[in-house]
């Protein structure tokens, strides 16, 4: 059965709180503080949504984006944008290309939501750079993709 990859909602706690356990999660979450990152955000909506790869039934890898408005500025004219953080993958589920999975879903939503880029503080810059994301700087681990919010630039 091919993986599935959505946005998480309150039906979905009980499947993070599993993954959070699991070895290298970055925190094991209790219900409560998994409860803001399983609200099923619309793509048009500001706030965070969680975005999960089910194998079956049984959710292997997630990535958390933060949709929100900045002051408008030369980077970002619509002073809004996506900021990209808390991924991860079970160990046995790596290499399949769900990350990859999750940032396209992100950016398809991003372009929803009106972003003019989507951004991350991350050390798994392969992944990012893989996926058209380029270093703001030699020295820093923060990352940016510019988006395009028009049909008529993708084409």
């Amino acid at each position: 059965m091919k993986p599935t990859v959505k946005i998480l909602d309150h039906d979905h706690i009980p499947a993070l709180l599993e993954l959070s356990a699991a070895e290298g999660f970055p925190c094991e979450l209790t219900a409560e503080t998994a409860r803001p990152y399983c609200r099923g955000k619309a793509p048009a909506d500001e706030g965070v949504a969680t975005y999960g790869v089910f194998e079956e039934d049984y959710l292997v890898s997630v990535m958390t984006a933060t949709f929100c408005m900045v002051f408008p500025c030369k980077d970002s004219p619509t002073g809004r944008i996506v900021h990209i953080s808390g991924a991860y993958t079970l160990p046995a589920s790596r290499s399949r290309g769900y990350a990859s999975d999750l940032l396209r879903m992100i950016e398809e939503d991003a372009r929803s939501f009106g972003a003019d880029y989507l951004c991350c503080d991350s050390i798994a810059d392969g992944l990012y750079l893989h996926n058209g994301f380029e270093p703001t700087s030699d020295d820093e681990t923060r990352m940016w993709k510019r988006i395009s919010l028009h049909k008529e630039e993708l084409l």
